[in-house]
């Protein structure tokens, strides 16, 4: 039987704080890693830095992915291709780059222009939802026709996610915006579902497993995964919506972040991109989708 998430989480910090040699501060459950890596991107105004980072013993393999700063200085002169050295530290949370200094300067990485973006068929507003087929998490074959007439946002995850501000967060965010609608008996016409981009591990059983610790009510919050361990389905709808994600060695993905909004009838609405949204800016564009449905 699963345990909750809050007692997971705190598990999994004394291990880690174990197996890493760090001392784990009691008042935050915080643990820090040593990090390197190379700089792929930086964004002042979100105050995050894209590394490309070499495998965090004990945490993380070797992979490419975001990361939070809270001090400025730290991000205010890298450039694409610094090899940069550092500290994350991880609480209950959140996770953060709490220093990083610059070991050498190199080429910057190849980046996706906009021409080779729009070659991957982006879904735009107002573009109908490819109608794939995807396994629920009671194993039943479910496709997003099965949700017209109903308005619903949809996010990605998979379920062994260690970082607090990325799947763990996008499922509690949904979680409160189940409990936001269901206190509205008036809407009725709405789902939440959420896509695993893991189809090997992520099958039907785990996936309702993981769903009943966020307390998901299944009739209005579907879980899904691919029909067969090869990703195809899954990949084909990430694309659409400019969601990347790479395996590494181990259990863990590099991931972006991507949650929709889908209308009445099955066309997209908008795209929310990282994890700045709240719960209740979900819920009102919902309610709004819902009103113009009508």
């Amino acid at each position: 039987m699963k345990i909750s998430l809050n007692a997971v989480l705190s598990t999994a910090v004394l291990l880690l704080a174990s197996c890493s040699g760090k001392k784990e501060n009691e008042q935050t459950d915080l643990v820090t890693f040593p990090i390197r890596g190379e700089v792929v991107s930086v964004d002042t105004t979100k105050m995050r830095v894209t590394l490309s980072h070499e495998e965090i013993p004990d945490f993380m393999a070797r992979m490419t992915m975001p990361f939070k700063v809270k001090n400025p200085a730290l991000i205010i002169e890298l450039v694409p291709g610094d090899s940069v050295q550092g500290t994350l530290a991880v609480s209950r949370t959140e996770s953060w780059l709490a220093t990083l200094t610059v070991t050498g300067s190199g080429v910057p990485p190849e980046v996706l222009d906009a021409d080779g973006l729009n070659m991957r068929r982006l879904i735009r507003a107002g573009d109908a939802l490819p109608n794939l087929r995807f396994l629920n998490q009671d194993g039943k074959s479910v496709r997003f026709s099965d949700f017209r007439g109903q308005a619903f946002a949809l996010t990605f995850i998979y379920t062994r996610c260690p970082l607090p501000e990325f799947c763990i967060r996008m499922s509690d965010y949904f979680n409160k915006v189940q409990k936001k609608l269901k206190q509205k008996p008036e809407l009725t016409n709405w789902q939440l579902v959420t896509v695993s981009f893991d189809p090997v591990f992520d099958r039907p059983p785990v996936l309702k497993e993981y769903g009943m610790t966020y307390a998901a009510d299944f009739t209005r919050w579907s879980f899904l995964t691919d029909p067969d361990t090869s990703g195809r389905t899954v990949l084909a709808l990430a694309d659409g919506f400019d969601l990347t994600y790479e395996d590494d060695e181990g259990p863990l993905i590099a991931h972006n972040l991507r949650t929709v909004l889908v209308d009445t009838e099955g066309k997209l609405v908008e795209v929310v991109k990282d994890n700045e949204w709240k719960p209740e800016e979900i819920v009102e564009k919902l309610e709004e989708i819902m009103e113009e449905g009508k």
